[in-house]
């Protein structure tokens, strides 16, 4: 079959079609997304650590005490 890798695209549009401004748009949402989920986890994993280290000082404090 001719063109076997071009089967499932569509027609292109002629590029005096393509609106720039809305794909720049789309791009810097999907990156203020990632890094708003960058942060998110950060905050996250360093919220577990300080608990962990929190919650151990104060066992080896109470198991130091008896």
């Amino acid at each position: 079959m001719p063109d076997d890798d071009h089967r499932f695209s569509g027609p292109r549009p002629h590029p005096e079609q393509i609106d720039l401004a809305a794909i720049k748009t789309d791009l810097e949402f999907a990156i203020d997304q990632i890094l708003r989920l960058h942060t998110q986890l950060a905050r996250t994993a360093l919220g577990i650590i300080f608990s962990t280290a929190v919650i151990t000082t104060l066992l080896g404090w109470c198991f130091l005490a008896r």
